[in-house]
């Protein structure tokens, strides 16, 4: 449940060798199948098979520098409304864009800005997924799609680009995972 995740945040958030990694989008982006590709084994095949995540999904990776803990909250209607709540112990947010629903990309981007205006100063990574599909908007269009460029420079920002069995995910969500502070740090 939500309240035993948060306090599993809690008991960790002194752990320096811990991060939370949020991982939030709209509902059918993908963000089940990435985090499956991210775990060591899975066949490609098997991550475009998820169901939608009615609630949340939590797993657990060792990085070279931390353990990286994601939280996967759904992307439904009556889940969005919970998203920002979750982002005060966060270290890094990784939102997830369906690349190919050219149709949804207004409201994922009034979603990561609604999130942006909420949450601390975290390090953001933005994954289009779904670059295999035929409709995909290139990573410039989803750029521009969704207002990155609005984004404050104090904010640390990396867009990347997936699609099915691609690899390179994990090192790059780690690689932002050394450029985190703790989301304890509000001191500064």
């Amino acid at each position: 449940t939500f309240r035993q995740w948060r306090q599993f945040t809690h008991q960790d958030e002194e752990d320096r060798g811990k991060r939370q990694v949020l991982v939030l989008g709209l509902d059918g982006a993908g963000k089940s199948s990435m985090l499956l590709g991210l775990l060591p084994g899975q066949p490609a095949a098997r991550r475009g098979r998820c169901r939608p995540t009615r609630g949340f999904n939590f797993m657990s990776l060792n990085a070279p520098a931390c353990q990286l803990d994601f939280l996967e909250i759904g992307g439904g209607e009556d889940l969005r409304r919970y998203w920002s709540d979750y982002m005060r112990r966060t270290h890094v947010l990784v939102y997830v864009v369906d690349s190919a629903d050219r149709s949804r990309l207004p409201l994922a981007k009034a979603e990561l800005h609604r999130l942006l205006g909420v949450g601390p100063q975290m390090p953001v990574v933005i994954l289009g997924n779904k670059q295999d599909k035929p409709d995909a908007v290139s990573v410039s269009e989803l750029h521009d799609a969704l207002s990155l460029s609005s984004v404050t420079e104090d904010r640390k920002l990396f867009l990347l680009a997936a699609q099915l069995g691609s690899e390179g995910v994990e090192s790059q969500i780690a690689d932002s995972e050394t450029q985190s502070s703790p989301a304890a740090d509000d001191s500064g």
